[in-house]
């Protein structure tokens, strides 16, 4: 009977593994996309331009849709680092690696899912921000902050994914 009960806490416990890199590479994939149809957006705008200097005015659709991107892309990176750092101390190394190799895959994988959310959430604002509503100055050419932030979040997908994994193993 009780080898029983810990193959339910076992399978209970997959399942909740499941379920959490799906949910946290589902908000990923939603952050990219939406930041992909934010920056589609952003270039239907009418604008003005003189060699390098561009008159643009802001897109209201992009701004929402860039402030839905980065909202998701937190909450993913919220998820995964929570459940990240506590699933990494609850379960034993695997047997015949050594602690000090995979403690420094989980700190290598930490500081990688650290970068390509402060990355990706660096350039949706950057992108946010350019069209914000009270934006009427003119400047050098955009470069693509919505649809940089974008890739930068299905990278996040993957760098957290890699992470989740490292912290059960470490």
């Amino acid at each position: 009977m009780e080898e029983g009960n810990k193959t339910g806490k076992k399978g209970c416990f997959c399942v909740t593994i499941t379920v959490c890199i799906v949910l946290i590479v589902g908000l990923d994939i939603v952050a990219g996309y939406v930041g992909l149809q934010a920056e589609v957006a952003q270039q239907d705008v009418k604008h003005n331009r003189v060699w390098m200097v561009e008159c643009k005015a802001p897109s209201n659709t992009a701004f929402t849709l860039g402030i839905i991107a980065v909202s998701c892309l937190a909450a993913a990176h919220v998820i995964a680092n929570v459940i990240g750092c506590s699933i990494s101390s609850l379960l034993p190394t695997v047997g015949g690696v050594t602690k000090t190799i995979t403690a420094n895959l989980y700190i290598i994988c930490l500081g990688l899912n650290w970068l390509a959310g402060l990355a990706a959430a660096g350039a949706l604002a950057m992108g946010i921000w350019s069209n914000r509503e009270s934006r009427t100055e003119c400047g050098f050419t955009n470069k693509h902050y919505l649809s940089i932030g974008s890739y930068l979040s299905f990278v996040h997908a993957f760098v957290s994914v890699v992470y989740y994994v490292s912290s059960i193993v470490a």
